[in-house]
Parts: C-alpha cells; structure tokens; sequence
C-alpha cells in the first residue's frame, strides 16, 4: 500500500515538473522534425556558433523550442547579420503578447508558431520594433475584442506612416516611422510587425503584379477568432490605411481581378491554403480564392516524340511592366503535367527543359488545359520571331464589405485628427531656413567643395532620419576637411539609404579608406582616375542591401590577403600601392578564386532575398548568388580594386589598371568588356508616346537557361532618349512592347533576336496602337453644369476639354495619379487645359505642384456635385476612386476611368489635343 502511494506522489511530482516547463511544440513528430532541422541548421552555422546559439541550454522548454523553430528555417541572411540576443528578445515578446492579451488563449498552436513568433514579414531590414511597439499598443488594446484590436493597431500605424512610392529596398519599421512615409510593402511590413507585436496572427499578402493595370500592391491578412469561439478566418486590412471594418480597402474591388495573391510562410507549414512552391524552409501561399473567382488549370509538356516529358519546367505567367512575369514555377510530373489555381483572365504558359522552350497563351475564361511540345526546331540559340498578342484580364468584381454612412463619417475622422497628428511630426524635420542651427558650433567645411545648399540637400534627404547625419556631421568638430570630396561621397548613397543609415556607418565607411590620397581630379596613390575612384571606390552602397561598415572588417578579417596590406599606428590598415596594371588583374582574379572555394552559393537558403552583408557574407560562408556579388565588389573596393555591380543587367566590372573588365562566376575568367560584347541599339519613331518609358511601355530580356530574365533599365540613364547603344554578351534576347487600353486589355508584342559575338545590331521599339473600340452610347453632361459658381462646363473647357478628376479618400490611388501628373506637368501645361479636382487632402504639397488645377476641398465621405452628374451619366452606381474624365466643350465624356490605373495620366495626353 505504501509503495503503491509513493508511486503515484513520484508521478503526480513529475507531472507537475512537466507542467511547469512545457513544451512550445506539443506534437512530439514535428517537435522532433524541428530540432533536427535544426541540428542541420546549427551545423551550417557552425561559423558563428558563437553569436547565434550561446546561451540556449539554459532556457526552458518553449524558449529553446521557440528559438529553434526561427533558427531551423530563417533565411541566411538573418544566420548571416543578427545574433542571439535580437532572436531572444523576439521570442519572449512574443510570448508575452500570447500571455497578456485574451485572445491569446484563443490562436492555434500552428497559426501562433507562423504568423505571431516569426518576426521576419518580407525583405525588411530587422529592429526592435516589436518591442517598441508591444510596450505602446498594449494598453491601447488589450480590453478590446480581437477584431476591433486589429483595427485599432492600423489606426496606431497610420498615426505613423502613410503611403509614398520609394525604391525596392524594404526599410526596417523603425525606419519607415522615422520617416512617417512607406511604399505599399513598407506600410504593410509595418501594420504586420504592429499586429504581431500584441499576439494577433497577421501576414502580408500581394499580389505580384496586377492584371488590369500595370504596377502592384501589398496589403495584410489577419486571423480572428470566430465570435462563438470555434476557430477562425482570415480577413485583410489596408495596411496605414484604416477603414471602418474588415475585410474592407480601396483595393477591395482591383483584388477581385487577380490573376495570383501570395503570401509566404515560414517554416514547415501544414494550412489548408493551396501551396505553389514548398520547401523545407518556407511554403509560398496561394490566397487569391480569398478574393476572387478562380478556375484550376493544367499544363502538359512533351518532348519532340509527343510523349510527355515529366521534369521540364512549367512556368504560369502575366502581363504587366511589359514583361511576362513568371506566377508560379512547377517541375513537371510523371505525366508531364503541373497545375494552378489562378483568376479568370488571360495568362502565359512556358515549358523549357533548360534549352529548348515552347509558350503560349491560355484564356482562363473559356478553357482550363493547354499542352506545349518541346520541338527540336526550339533550340534557344537559333530564334528570331515576332509574336503578338492580346491580353485581357479579369473582369471587376464587387466589394465585400458596405459600412453605413455613420461608420464612414465616425472613420473619416479619426483619419483626419491621424493625419494632423502625423504632419505635426513631419512639420518638426529642419527646414531649409533652420537647418543650420542643428549644425556644430565650430564646425568648419570647404565652401568651394561641399556648399550650404549641398548641405541642405543632405539634411533634406534625410528626412526623419536627421539626427543621425548631424551626429556624422558633429564627427568633424575643429577639423578643416579640404578636398575630401564629401559632397561625392554622401551622394553616393540613396535617398532611402540617408533616410536609415546611422551616423556609425556613415563614420566608419568614410574612414574605411585613405581619403587623404585622393585630390580633385586625380587619385595620387592609384592607377585609375578619379572618375573611376568615384564610380568603383567610393561608394559603400553597391546594390540593393542595407549599408553596414565592411571596408576597414574585410581589410582585418581577410587574413589570407594580408600580404596586401599595411598597418598603422593607430591600428587601420592601408592597401600597398599597385605600380603596375597587370597587378590589378592577378589581384581581383585571387579574390574571384578566394570567393569561389569559400562562399557556397545556394539561391533556396535566403529565400526572402534580402541580401546578406559583405561581412555576413564572409563570417557565415554561405550565399544566395546576388549577396555573393556584392560581396566579391566590396572585397574588391576594401582592396582598393575598383569594382562596380551594374544593376540593370546584373554583372560585375573590375578595374584591370587601363579599362573595365566584365566579371562572370558563370565563367572560368573575366572578359573584356570591348573584346568580348555584342552592342544593340535600339530606336523608336513612334508618335505616341513621343519617348517609351522601360517598363510602362518596353523591356529587355535575356535568355537564360530556357527562360527571359528581364534587365532593370527602370530610370537608368542609357535609355533617357533614343537611340540607346547598349553592350551587351552575345545571346538571345526579347524586346517586349506593351500598350494598355483603360478597361486594362493590352496589346502585347514580342521580338526574339540573337546577337553574336562583336555584333553591331539595330533593334526599333515598335508599340502596337490602340484601336478605338466600339462604344456605348456617348456619356454627357449639360454644357450649363456649372464647374464652380459662375462658370459652365462649356466655358471651362473651352476649346481644349477639361479633365474632372474626383480623387476621393487620398490613399495610393490618388496619389499615384498626381504623381504620374506631375511627371508628365511639362506635356500638361503645354496641353493648356484645365483640370477640375477634389479631393479630402487639400493641404497636400504635391498636389499643389499642379498647374492649371482648381483644387475643391471636401469632407470625407463628401460628394461634388459635378461627381455625381458625372457618375449618374456614365450609369456608375458603385465606383473606385479616382473617379477621372475627359469632358469636351459639348459636354461628352470622352474617356473616363476608375480605381487604381499605373499610366492613367499618360491615358489623360492622349486626349488633351
């Protein structure tokens, strides 16, 4: 009896010590595929052991499991550039969000694991805005019902952050906050990290390209216990862009035209949305059956003998930014076949087995297979076609959600006391009257070399970002810094980059080399100029990363070159000079070797394609082949061997001592960019438009490994006029042309070509014309309507037509279109119309940077006159905003279009004659 009553006290002791440290990960079979992932993973980063796992032996249970789970699966880039101490922190913010908020208790194991502990939402640089933001959301919160939660943290964001276009690179949150201003995939990174920092499941969702219109957009997906307490859904939110309810964003209507909605989730996730790329690191999601009305389609490849050819590679993909951008990319099966569930429109479908490669066109509308044979004839070396297509997309849907009017007014205000609260912000960055004063009180600058208006320039750029760039100024406090260049070096950096670099970078990277050797127009210690110094030196920006201090850490940590260097007194170290040009080559050629037996290159393992820093690079061994790239060019800048990525078309060029030098990793050395190119030009004598932009209206492709890789021309300089010579590797291209009409149907055409080596070839950029489609009864107005008091329509067109351009709430819509309308101002004013505006944001500067605009302020929620004739005499009884037209002087509407519409203003000219 009494052994049988210890028995049960030594169970119920152990039981209790279960309990009080229990598992993170309660299904022992995936608890078990966890840790030896990894296992594997730790082993990968064996380098950094070190910075990456002390310290895990000491946590409980759900501590080390949780840390496990992020380490198993985060890209190289995280293993590569953050430690211990950040993922730590990560993990018990997550935990006490689950533990202070009700709904905690309410998210599943597996929704909390993917979408609340990740801290990662895309390609963001990473902080420690979670925490930042638990500590100021959480009293705000944490007695409201999850839903009404959800909504509550956007409105927070938007207090914060609003939209602005900005380039690729992805800001951290603390750094868009700074700034108050963010792309779509900003402002969603942003509300997703807000969400997840108080326990609420939230994912950005996009989708990669839109079909009705060129361009694309990110938005958020939260998950919300049902009210009854039986599970959840899915619902999504406008990222800083807050509406009365879920499921509700200007966006609503384009999503239901869809031809793809992504999301991505981290780790081995089993969900029951349709997966399109699975890995053992991540899962790509497909969601647009969220929104839109889908079809599943099959593709069928075979071989020459018509037998099919399991293996070959399928791709799905759309028209948009005149290319066809690739959805989703299967590996063909057993009978050749791969499928996608995609939006009822028209799509393109490619087959390559590496070499050979076949296409064609499927209208999702009327059919659901398609077949594609692999001919011999389709040798990828032997191709010159021209091919044309039309492309029509989805047809619009309807809005989920209607709010009542109260719900729209009670919102409209919030937003409104929001946008006041965020340019009381703004208003406190130094202007250009005051910027001065923030500066050192003995600090002293070359006038003739970095003048006061340079000055501003810098500050100005910075934006919220200001005090970092005075702290880099106060650096030079009692020193006279003549014939540095500081101007050139400052400029090298992007805006973006002035908007979230530290003044410890800054510092560090202006230090990371002998500026005292290098006087204007000429480079004392080197043989190159200083023009090439500027281009292949100087900058520490080299593509798309986020700037960290590498020259003087490459220069220490690169024992195996430390025959190449100096060091000083005071501890830097100097490169030893180069007296001939041939050393120049043997030097980058070792550091392509070093770089080849180092640094595994694996394009799967940083699957967020945020690239890895020079450094994280060189400590972690491991690389996708773009952060392997800019790698090789800063070991090459910190050896003092000018070097440079070229962006557009993705190659290196070195400094061999007398010319630049093309860099391959795909061959066995460098080539010379002279000897070894072909060289395109392409013309253009088209009417309209007077100048193609790339991408609105033409791109270039290169053919690799069966497939078009698109080149990054977009605001590149060689292609601001025409004609543009380009050198360019033998190969075979595409020159792809696209015009789009209002309702979004395209009139596509492509051009495959090969160059050979040495090759002069001329190439025109031919755009297909749009064809004046049949109408339906000609929408009018009276001519007597009066635009403002006293004044008709018939008088405000004139003989030139007027634009009425009602842009509703001032979100991104609106806002690409005064964008677009201010980069064509000069085709604008010398059209000499008017233009009749409302809008909600009337204080906005961009905006008043219009000319010939009449500018009518309205609530939110608030109807023109004008809007509602002009809606009710082209039968719209639900619209998108902006709502723009092209009235003539007799009162038709010549032309009118809704929503969110890339290239509308360029739409407008063609009609202002």
């Amino acid at each position: 009896m009494k052994y049988r009553i210890l028995t049960i006290v030594v169970a119920l002791l152990v039981f209790a010590g279960c309990n009080r440290d229990p598992h993170f990960i309660t299904n022992k079979q995936y608890r078990n595929q966890v840790h030896a992932d990894f296992l594997q993973r730790q082993q990968l980063a064996r380098g950094r052991a070190d910075a990456l796992f002390g310290g895990m032996d000491t946590l409980s249970n759900r501590y080390r499991e949780a840390l496990e789970f992020l380490y198993a699966y985060m890209p190289y880039s995280d293993l590569a550039d953050y430690g211990y101490p950040f993922f730590l922190d990560q993990v018990r913010t997550a935990f006490a969000a689950r533990d202070t908020f009700s709904w905690g208790k309410e998210v599943p194991e597996d929704i909390f694991r993917h979408f609340v502990l990740v801290y990662r939402v895309n390609n963001e640089n990473l902080d420690t805005a979670r925490q930042f933001m638990f500590r100021q959301l959480k009293d705000r919160v944490k007695d409201l019902p999850m839903d009404k939660a959800a909504l509550e943290v956007n409105h927070w964001c938007h207090e914060y952050v609003a939209y602005r276009a900005a380039d690729a690179r992805t800001s951290a949150p603390l750094a868009t906050m700074r700034t108050s201003l963010g792309r779509c995939g900003e402002e969603s990174t942003f509300a997703v990290t807000a969400l997840r920092a108080v326990g609420i499941p939230a994912r950005q969702c996009y989708t990669p390209r839109w079909a009705h219109c060129d361009d694309n957009h990110a938005w958020v997906e939260v998950w919300v216990a049902n009210p009854e307490g039986k599970g959840g859904e899915w619902k999504f939110l406008g990222a800083c862009e807050p509406d009365p309810e879920l499921n509700m964003g200007w966006f609503a209507i384009p999503s239901t035209r869809c031809l793809m909605v992504h999301s991505k989730a981290f780790g081995r996730y089993h969900g029951d949305e349709e997966v399109v790329k699975q890995t053992a690191l991540y899962s790509e999601l497909n969601l647009l059956s969220h929104y839109a009305p889908t079809r599943r389609v099959t593709a069928t490849v075979c071989g020459p003998d018509g037998k099919p050819l399991p293996g070959a590679t399928i791709k799905f993909k759309m028209y948009n930014y005149a290319e066809y951008y690739t959805l989703a990319t299967y590996t063909a099966d057993a009978q050749g076949q791969a499928s996608l569930t995609t939006g009822l429109g028209d799509i393109l479908v490619w087959a390559t087995d590496g070499t050979r490669y076949a296409f064609s066109k499927l209208d999702v509308r009327q059919d659901s297979t398609l077949t594609l044979t692999l001919s011999d004839h389709s040798d990828a070396s032997d191709q010159s076609d021209i091919l044309l297509l039309d492309i029509v997309p989805p047809v619009p849907g309807t809005a989920k959600v209607t709010p009542s009017d109260e719900a729209v007014a009670r919102n409209a205000r919030r937003l409104a006391y929001e946008d006041s609260l965020r340019n009381a912000y703004t208003a406190t960055f130094p202007t250009k009257d005051n910027f001065k004063s923030y500066l050192p009180k003995d600090w002293i600058w070359n006038q003739d070399l970095f003048s006061d208006a340079q000055v501003w320039e810098i500050v100005h750029k910075s934006e919220g970002n200001y005090a970092e760039i005075f702290k880099y100024f106060e650096t030079w406090r009692g020193q006279y810094r003549s014939g540095e260049h500081i101007y050139d070096y400052l400029k090298s950096y992007s805006d973006k980059d002035l908007r979230d670099i530290t003044a410890d970078v800054l510092q560090a990277q202006e230090t990371g080399f002998d500026w005292l050797n290098r006087i204007q127009g000429t480079c004392t210690n080197a043989l190159y100029t200083y023009e090439v110094y500027k281009k292949g030196i100087l900058p520490a920006r080299i593509s798309n990363e986020l700037v960290r201090d590498w020259r003087q850490p490459l220069l220490k940590e690169m024992t195996d070159f430390a025959n190449w260097v100096d060091l000083s007194d005071n501890g830097r170290t100097y490169i030893k000079q180069r007296m001939q040009p041939e050393a120049y080559k043997q030097d980058y050629e070792a550091l392509r070797d070093w770089t080849i037996e180092n640094i595994a290159v694996d394009d799967t393992g940083n699957y967020y394609n945020c690239p890895i820093s020079p450094m994280g690079v060189f400590r972690l061994r491991h690389a996708d082949a773009h952060s392997r790239d800019i790698f090789f060019v800063a070991a090459c800048r910190a050896f003092d061997i000018p070097a440079y990525l070229d962006n557009a078309t993705n190659t290196i060029y070195v400094w061999d001592g007398t010319t630049w030098q093309l860099q391959s990793f795909a061959i066995e050395s460098t080539k010379s960019i002279q000897s070894a190119s072909a060289t395109l030009t392409l013309t253009y004598h088209g009417k309209d438009p007077a100048t193609p932009i790339y991408y609105p209206h033409f791109t270039l492709q290169k053919l690799e490994d069966g497939d078009f890789r698109t080149f990054d021309f977009e605001d590149d300089p060689r292609m601001a006029s025409f004609p543009a010579t380009l050198a360019l590797e033998p190969g075979t291209y595409c020159l792809s042309t696209g015009n789009r009409y209002p309702d979004g149907e395209v009139l596509s055409r492509l051009e495959i070509f090969t160059i050979a080596e040495g090759e002069h070839l001329t190439k025109e950029i031919i755009i297909r014309p749009l064809v004046e489609k049949t109408s339906q009864a000609e929408a009018t107005i009276s001519t007597t309507t009066e635009i403002m008091p006293g004044v008709t329509l018939s008088d405000y067109a004139g003989h030139t037509g007027t634009i009425l351009a009602f842009m509703g709430p001032h979100r991104e819509p609106a806002k690409h279109l005064v964008k677009e309308m201010l980069q064509h101002a000069a085709d604008f004013e010398r059209w000499d119309g008017m233009t009749f505006c409302t809008t909600t944001d009337p204080d906005n500067v961009e905006l008043r940077q219009l000319r010939n605009v009449d500018i009518v302020s309205l609530h939110s929620g608030e109807k023109d006159v004008l809007e509602t004739k002009v809606a009710s005499a082209l039968r719209l009884t639900e619209y998108e905003y902006p709502l723009v037209a092209f009235v003539d002087n007799k009162g038709s509407i010549l032309f009118h279009s809704t929503g969110y519409k890339i290239g509308l203003a360029e739409l407008l000219l063609k009609y202002c004659k």
